[in-house]
């Protein structure tokens, strides 16, 4: 089954969260929570969102049902690959991945992920004890020039030989209210630390901005998953997303 909606998450961040869904993702979870599995016709999942990108599909999993907005023109396609999945009262991890197959399916040059979508409030945040190890990146810091194009908000980093980057935690702004967190480290500098280290620091920035941060990752990426959980993030959902 499908994890519960953490009961660690506060009232107030989940309608934060809950309003972020249906205003931003066109996913209401109140049509997910009266059971069942959706699909809803969105015109809104065809035109460009944050920074130009246009996500075709996206879908949010709970234990009680699922709701996946589409733009119109998937719809007929998205429901006959998913068949008999369609009726079901949720979605378990088998049909799961067989959302991710489907939306793969059909967006076949898009970059797809099916995964866990966790959340982080003042409450739940457990900073890492060496987060002293990320610094802030200026604007103007050429060792980070290359991310700010796909990023637009605040980059923390740990720095490797002649000043290059080596980790990094990027935020992307995604609404007044909410702010997503991405993490990279090159494969010779894993298994020490900064993947933690750069997402506190990105946290504690986000929270100390008064925003609530989210973090996204793909099912399979356990090392991504553990410094989520390290750090406080709470399970919200799962999602599957197709995104250009």
């Amino acid at each position: 089954m499908t994890p519960v909606t953490s009961a660690r998450l506060g009232a107030g961040t989940l309608r934060i969260v809950d309003d972020y869904a249906a205003q931003v993702l066109r996913c209401p979870p109140d049509v997910a929570h009266a059971g069942g599995v959706h699909l809803l016709a969105v015109p809104e999942r065809g035109l460009p969102a944050w920074h130009g990108y246009v996500m075709p599909v996206l879908g949010l999993s709970f234990a009680s049902g699922a709701v996946v907005a589409c733009r119109p023109d998937l719809l007929e396609q998205l429901k006959a690959t998913l068949g008999s999945d369609v009726r079901l009262s949720s979605l378990d991890a088998a049909a799961l991945r067989r959302l991710h197959r489907a939306v793969r399916q059909l967006l076949p040059n898009a970059f797809t992920l099916g995964g866990d979508f966790r959340v982080l409030d003042a409450s739940t945040f457990a900073p890492s004890a060496q987060e002293d190890r990320a610094e802030f990146i200026a604007d103007e810091d050429a060792s980070a020039l290359h991310l700010r194009t796909r990023f637009d908000g605040a980059i923390f980093g740990v720095r490797g030989p002649h000043g290059r980057l080596v980790s990094y935690a990027a935020l992307k702004r995604k609404s007044e209210a909410v702010w997503e967190i991405a993490v990279a480290t090159e494969a010779d500098y894993r298994g020490r630390g900064y993947a933690r280290d750069v997402v506190s620091a990105a946290s504690r920035h986000t929270l100390d901005a008064g925003r609530i941060a989210i973090y996204i990752h793909d099912r399979d990426n356990s090392t991504s998953a553990f410094v989520a959980r390290a750090l406080g993030y709470q399970m919200y959902s799962e999602i599957v997303l197709g995104e250009y």
